[in-house]
């Protein structure tokens, strides 16, 4: 398994934003055996399919050395040092949703978008195949001050889109990592953590705002979220359990990711 060596806490937290009054109960599916299937490898309670589970490390490095995402300069790391600006001297800052296909990131975008009221926003931008996916990215610019614009992206999470979605990542300012909650696609979710990890490089995994949603945690079959935060090696992040299709803790876990990027970009 891909691991991250970063000096991150290794006690995964789960969230609660004092900046949001939301009351949920979170309920933890209990441990349950899971079947099998032919040609499965048993990992634990897990079922991993014979799939390759890793992607090429090379290739990845390639496209992001092709998307210029290097080591970040001492600029970048100072807060309010290194800023985007628009024509109206207003501060873009640019969150990325990043996960496998069909995990709910799309679906996440429009609830946001058409339910956090207290935000400007403007059109939403949408690039999808007949099934739905996503095949280059998702747009929508979020006004939250007269001087500050969140730019917010999602992105393709099929395989063979990793040149484009890599693509997306540069110069993004905070990240949302959407994981599947299903055992069948827990093999997407390893892939996609592992090419994150690859395309940005130990420094910003280690200094980037990133935030963890747990989605389709309404599921029957919905894996333990202790075990998912293990195997997908994510401990020491915020870790929201979502149900992107009803909204169920999206605007908490937005409102945490622009809270952490306005800190780390802007200082404020």
């Amino acid at each position: 398994m891909f691991r991250r060596l970063t000096g991150r806490s290794k006690k995964p937290k789960k969230e609660e934003d004092p900046l949001v009054s939301v009351s949920e109960d979170i309920t933890v599916p209990p441990e349950r055996p899971l079947g099998t299937e032919p040609g499965a490898v048993s990992m634990g309670r897990l079922v991993a399919t014979s799939e390759e589970l890793s992607i090429d490390p090379e290739t990845t490095a390639d496209y992001a050395r092709k998307a210029h995402i290097k080591p970040q300069s001492a600029s970048e790391i100072v807060p309010g040092h290194f800023l985007k600006r628009d024509e109206l001297g207003r501060v873009h800052i640019k969150i990325v949703f990043y996960g496998p296909s069909l995990g709910g990131k799309t679906t996440a975008l429009r609830w946001l978008f058409a339910n956090v009221r207290s935000l400007s926003k403007g059109k939403i931008i949408e690039i999808s195949d007949e099934l739905g996916r996503t095949t280059f990215f998702d747009f929508v610019p979020v006004t939250a001050s007269e001087r500050i614009v969140f730019d917010v992206f999602t992105v393709a999470g099929q395989r063979r889109h990793a040149s484009q979605r890599i693509k997306v990542l540069r110069d993004c300012d905070g990240i949302i990592f959407m994981a599947d909650s299903t055992p069948e696609q827990m093999n997407e979710n390893l892939a996609s953590i592992q090419e994150l990890n690859i395309a940005l490089g130990t420094d910003r995994m280690a200094t980037l705002p990133i935030i963890i949603s747990l989605n389709k945690r309404d599921l029957p079959n919905a894996l333990p979220v202790d075990y998912m935060v293990q195997m997908l090696d994510l401990e020491g992040y915020p870790v929201f359990e979502t149900i992107a299709i009803e909204g169920r803790s999206l605007l908490r876990m937005f409102q945490r990711v622009l809270r952490d990027a306005l800190i780390f970009k802007v200082g404020i």
